[in-house]
């Protein structure tokens, strides 16, 4: 019979070959899968696919992605709302085997860099070991205190057509998924509120909470209260997003390599105007990229000197140096005697069979199978990927033969495993898809705490290939149905003596800053051209192609200052631009979607979510809400060419900066990050007022163009309203300069701008005790300004040039410029490039 099904338009199919988590050989629903079954066929496929396009939603809210290196792509995390189910009898089988293997695992690793007794008995030859590249020599000797030498350890598995587990491949390098675990949950739980509460599933709070433990245990001795940080790649790095959502959800630092220096007494992070002790540092890089001096030399990601101080017991790296040789494929082969050896017992959680192709054995077994195995290299130095040998051809498997018959210890062959299928929602209901379950485990006491459940991935399409994220493989949360109301403990409410807390200056390193301060920059650029923008686009509605002298002259001069105000030359300045003036859509269009060109929105954006990518710890998640919709606003139009669709850009450009800037004042906490970001919003819409004053009204043109660029001026600073219901009808020169230069009631004027930068300046480390440069700079600007006479800056020569407006709007703006660039170079660390010693 055709089990429950969410589809109306077909029933749901399992995969003929392979078990099926949702219905058994006989057609039949699963017992455990019954309830969520019927409730997916009583939702049915339009429900579900609205509960996708939620589900992806607020994945994109979040700012959950998963990028590609090599071109700074952002692609979107993709998940089915639909779950795994796996009962809890089941679960702690399977919870028992990963214990196990994790126990074994750190017992390997602790041999394979100390006494490497498995490599004098001959249970795994040297070759195999001393070949793999994840095999550290300079990590010899590093130890993590306690007997747990593998922190935190993953598993990805899948079923064969019997339904048992078999363990494909061990992670233990830096093991990635529990934050998109994590993520998949809060927003699987959100769209399915109902299911996953009548469901009773296991939580997964208490694992972060025993992630948490195990790091602060993991401290060199004497540490009482030590200092963790997580030590991320970079903001491009593919799983970003989970390095971010880790120091958020632990509460720890997200720092990169050039945030953290050694000296003989341990590892420092270097914090604004000081250095900060670092005791712990979970490691998202990989582990040849982390010490420039003792191991991959080219290496920009690390931090000279790691090595020694891991050596020395000063800091604790987790997961520890090295422990990628124990992702060695061919250890593989090896593993169910090291079992043997070490366990005195067979795992109870099989290996896929793997041989290794520099044993005789191994190698004959391998060439006599090769169109029906999966090919590994060793290493990556073997110069192949991962190849499926049914997918070649006969010259392609003639060719692979000869590589590894050259190098038969340079190759690694492996069953292949038809994993088992899951219900995965499509645009046309439920198909059956390949799926894999990476499950996780951290150090708790002597063994190992594992999270119930962990990060189901499927494959894309319904054939059996690999399933990874650069594949485009769609992930899954997993639900292990708890048998009896989950007993909670471990609270994070806690009793007892009031905890100091950490003073706010320790937790904001120089990169840290620098990124807020840009973020703060770029955030006010965008929006000051957006509005310039807008105002010159309704002037063309009015004036492009008129007779009316006075509008046309005020349109040329719109589109003459946002060139110089954005710095876009040529644009409407220089060669050409007389034919850009006549046709202005074009370029008008490119200072909206450029994002390559400097001074352009799209390039302020980009800007903008590089740094806030680069501090996701310090943001809070509503912030990527703002975040999200610019990735896509400026992205949408990128081919786009009417009007139409650049002015709706520009809306909502604006709307996602005014949001932005609301956060940024109702939700950020007053910290040191914030004041770098507010002083560079001010420093920014500073410079951009004097710009466009300097571009604008420096110059007589006549009462009847001047009213009209007056008027534009005052729109474009947010200021025509005010000045309106100020003055009536009464426009003048000098009140304008008024209202946007002294008035510092206006939160739009210059005054207000310089009083703010000059309160988040003093907010700033202070060095000597002396007004630093960037304060001088802000004083020497402010002082001018009180002392600017309005009337005077507004008179004409007789060429009709204001000279007086002109001095002291340059003035102005050399001064805060100079600001701006002191603050850089007092606060920031700029790195001198690195050169290899070879």
């Amino acid at each position: 019979m055709n089990p429950p099904t969410a589809t109306t338009d077909a029933p749901y199919r399992p995969l003929d070959g392979c078990y099926d988590e949702m219905v058994d050989a006989r057609g039949e629903t699963r017992e455990h899968w019954t309830p969520l079954a019927e409730a997916l066929r009583g939702l049915g496929t339009a429900a579900l696919l609205d509960r996708r396009a939620e589900a992806a939603r607020l994945l994109d809210q979040d700012g959950v992605v998963y990028h590609a290196y090599e071109d700074q792509r952002s692609d979107a995390w993709l998940l089915d709302p639909l779950p795994t189910v796996l009962t809890s009898r089941e679960w702690l089988l399977l919870e028992a085997g990963l214990i196990e293997r994790a126990e074994l695992l750190n017992l390997v690793l602790e041999d394979l860099y100390g006494a490497r007794d498995l490599l004098r008995r001959g249970i795994v030859p040297p070759e195999v070991v001393y070949g793999h590249d994840g095999f550290l020599r300079a990590c010899d000797g590093i130890r993590l205190p306690g007997t747990q030498q593998l922190f935190s350890y993953a598993a990805d598995l899948g079923r064969d057509a019997s339904g048992a587990w078999v363990v494909v491949s061990d992670r233990a390098q830096a093991p990635s998924g529990f934050g998109y675990a994590l993520e998949n949950r809060l927003v699987v739980s959100r769209v399915l509120p109902s299911l996953y509460r009548d469901a009773h599933v296991h939580r997964l709070a208490p694992f972060f909470r025993q992630l948490r433990t195990a790091l602060q245990e993991a401290a060199p001795p004497g540490v009482d209260d030590p200092r963790i940080v997580v030590l991320s790649p970079g903001p491009w790095n593919e799983t970003a997003f989970e390095h971010g959502i880790l120091a958020s959800t632990l509460g720890y630092p997200l720092v990169e390599g050039a945030d953290l220096t050694v000296r003989r007494d341990g590892v420092w992070m270097r914090s604004l105007g000081r250095l900060e002790p670092v005791h712990v540092i979970l490691r998202r890089v990989d582990g040849d990229s982390c010490d420039p001096l003792e191991l991959r030399a080219d290496s920009l990601l690390g931090v000279p000197g790691l090595v020694e101080a891991s050596r020395r017991g000063v800091v604790s790296v987790v997961n520890t140096l090295g422990s990628s040789a124990l992702e060695n494929p061919a250890l593989l082969a090896y593993l169910p005697r090291i079992s043997r050896h070490l366990l005195g017992r067979e795992l109870r959680l099989p290996t896929v069979p793997s041989w290794w192709c520099g044993d005789e054995d191994g190698r004959a077994e391998v060439l006599a199978r090769l169109d029906e195995l999966v090919v590994r290299p060793l290493s990556r130095g073997a110069g192949s990927a991962t190849v499926f040998g049914w997918e070649l051809s006969n010259h392609e498997l003639e060719e692979l033969r000869a590589r590894i018959e050259a190098r038969p210890g340079a190759w690694v062959g492996q069953e292949r495993v038809i994993t088992s299928s899951t219900p995965t929602l499509t645009d046309d209901g439920l198909v059956a898809r390949r799926s894999l379950l990476r499950s996780f485990a951290v150090a708790r006491n002597d063994s190992y705490a594992v999270m119930p459940g962990g990060l189901t991935r499927v494959a894309p399409d319904d054939g059996d290939g690999r399933i990874s994220n650069q594949a485009g493989a769609i992930s899954k949360d997993t639900w292990v149905l708890a048998s009896e109301p989950e007993h909670l403990t471990g609270f994070w409410l806690q009793t007892g003596p009031v905890v100091e807390g950490i003073d706010p200056m320790a937790q904001v390193p120089s990169r840290v800053a620098e990124n807020l301060f840009w973020l703060g920059r770029y955030a006010e650029r965008a929006e000051s051209v957006t509005r310039l923008l807008r105002v010159i686009d309704d002037r063309r509605t009015e004036f492009e192609g008129s007779d009316n002298p006075a509008g046309v002259e005020a349109l040329r001069t719109l589109l003459q200052a946002v060139t110089r105000v954005t710095a876009t030359e040529p644009g409407f300045l220089g060669d050409g631009a007389s034919q850009r003036l006549a046709s202005p859509g074009t370029e008008l269009r490119d200072l909206v979607i450029d994002e390559r060109r400097p001074g352009t929105v799209g390039h302020a954006i980009r800007g903008m979510l590089g740094a806030a990518y680069a501090v996701r710890d310090q943001l809070s998640t509503d912030t990527f809400l703002v975040v999200g919709t610019l990735d896509r606003t400026i992205g949408g139009i990128s081919g786009a060419a009417r009007a139409a669709t650049v002015q709706a850009a520009l809306g909502k450009v604006m709307q996602s900066v005014l949001a932005f800037s609301g956060l940024a004042q109702e939700s950020m906490v007053r910290d040191l990050g914030w004041r770098f970001m507010d002083a560079g919003r001010r420093l920014e819409r500073a410079l951009q007022l004097l710009a466009l004053l300097r571009a604008t009204v420096t110059t007589d043109r006549g009462t009847a163009a001047d009213s009209l660029v007056l008027e534009s001026v005052l729109a474009a600073g947010e200021s025509l309203i005010t000045y309106r219901r100020r003055y009536r009808s009464q426009a003048q020169l000098a009140t304008l300069l008024d209202l946007l230069l002294l008035d510092d009631g206006n939160p739009r004027s210059l005054a207000h701008q310089l009083a703010r930068a000059a309160e988040d300046l003093a907010e700033l480390p202070a060095g000597s005790g002396r007004l630093r440069e960037d304060q001088r700079r802000v004083l020497e600007a402010s002082t001018a300004l009180q002392l600017a006479d309005v009337g005077g800056l507004a008179l004409s020569g007789a060429d009709g040039d204001r000279p007086a407006l002109s001095a002291f709007l340059d003035e102005q703006l050399r001064l805060l410029e100079e600001a701006a660039l002191a603050l850089e170079r007092d606060h920031f660390v700029h790195r001198l490039p690195q050169r290899t010693l070879s």
